[in-house]
């Protein structure tokens, strides 16, 4: 009796653990504000080989045939960037993009990119991300304001209370490739992985937030649906273990 039921279905049971996994970090960030959503992609692992066996561009492969096979293996993760609600806050370190673009946000792991704009006045006297680093100007230095008793132009520039003194300009940035950033192991935040980024104009609104584009009833559909096909997966195991154990006990018994 053959074993690639094994394969198969404890394949299929560890797809939809990953799965689980990425939805389940979906909803935990349903309320980071810019948090963007991610989504697990799978393929059979036949048809990867078909589609990459004999191609130098892997990354572009031609399909070369098909198969019914039921072993998954995980392909990507892909980011949602499609840009969430914007909610004011009446809060005055608050910020929101109103487009395409990014806050640059200098931590101990070097320069990383988010679309947070829950900013604090740090220790210093600076713009900071809390629990990330500070945020960058236009000039690509750490932004002094001192209080968070401020006001903020459309454009991205901090005035004083008063609005007579300018304390400078958040240096929004964008990517042409969102293929060239990747997530950080701080949540709403991305790095570099490629390519350069490119200053932006996009405007800003003050005393609001982009909250998470996490579509909750989304994520609850597919979170129940993962959950039945594993437990599906896991009951035909034990029924496929059980048969197999009867097939080499009884069956095969010699008279």
């Amino acid at each position: 009796m053959s074993t690639k039921g094994f394969y198969d279905l404890t394949s299929g049971m560890l797809t939809q653990n990953r799965n689980l996994a990425v939805i389940g970090n979906n909803m935990t960030n349903a309320v980071t504000p810019g948090f963007k959503s991610d989504e697990f992609i799978t393929t059979t692992f036949q048809d990867e080989m078909f589609s990459r066996y004999g191609n130098i561009n892997h990354n572009d492969g031609q399909e070369l045939g098909t198969t019914t096979s039921m072993i998954t293996a995980g392909e990507i993760t892909i980011t949602d960037h499609t840009q969430g609600t914007l909610d004011p806050t009446d809060m005055n370190m608050d910020f929101a993009l109103t487009g395409p673009g990014f806050f640059q946000v200098q931590g101990q792991e070097g320069l990383m990119y988010t679309r947070n704009g829950a900013f604090i006045v740090d220790a210093e006297g600076y713009i900071a991300l809390q629990h990330a680093g500070r945020v960058l100007g236009e000039d690509n230095q750490p932004i002094f304001v001192g209080t968070d008793d401020i006001q903020a132009m459309e454009d991205g520039t901090i005035l004083t209370s008063d609005g007579a003194t300018i304390l400078g300009k958040f240096g929004i940035v964008d990517f042409e490739d969102y293929n060239n950033i990747q997530k950080s192991k701080q949540e709403g935040l991305f790095i570099a992985t490629g390519g350069q980024p490119v200053p932006t104009d996009t405007p800003i609104e003050w005393k609001t937030l982009e909250k998470s584009n996490v579509d909750m009833v989304k994520e609850m559909t597919n979170m129940m649906a993962s959950q039945r096909a594993l437990q599906s997966a896991a009951q035909v195991l034990r029924m496929y273990d059980q048969l197999l154990g009867k097939a080499t006990t009884e069956i095969g018994r010699v008279q």
